[in-house]
């Protein structure tokens, strides 16, 4: 079952129009594109709340995170920018989930238990302050948690 969040945001999308599939499924380019949009413009505003200058290399994709990127202290954090940017993150990120037909909570939950498993043996801190999973970390089971939520609605 969808949460509140979730019911709200596919409210808001109909609304403006937007695809609200009530099955799994793979959006059109166009969606896929808008999503894309919505996400990264919502995660630089916040970045930029956060007082964090960051400057992108030449790669793309996951490539672009590893090594391409570099952060720096370089502005007064805001913290109403910030609390609306992480808002918006959400609303942009479950907005996705809506648009791919995808329930929210049987998600969230394996995605959560997952990260509580990295608490395990040989769990460690990195330099940064970011935990990184011990060597026998499992995965989520992400394919079987959409299954579990949306058994052919």
């Amino acid at each position: 079952m969808p949460t509140p969040h979730y019911r709200r945001i596919r409210e808001f999308m109909q609304k403006a129009g937007q695809e609200t599939p009530r099955e799994v499924t793979i959006p059109d380019a166009e969606t896929r594109i808008l999503r894309a949009k919505l996400i990264l413009e919502e995660a630089l505003e916040t970045v930029h709340a956060l007082g964090v200058v960051v400057r992108a290399g030449g790669a793309e994709g996951p490539e672009l995170i590893e090594g391409h990127l570099s952060y720096a202290d370089g502005r007064e954090p805001d913290l109403e920018g910030v609390v609306d940017g992480c808002a918006d993150i959400s609303v942009v990120t479950m907005g996705t989930l809506v648009a791919f037909g995808v329930d929210d909570e049987p998600v969230l939950e394996e995605v959560d238990q997952a990260n509580l498993r990295k608490f395990g043996p040989g769990g460690r801190r990195r330099e940064d302050g970011k935990w990184l999973k011990p060597p026998d970390w499992t995965a989520p089971d992400i394919l079987g948690a959409i299954a579990r939520g949306n058994p052919g609605d």
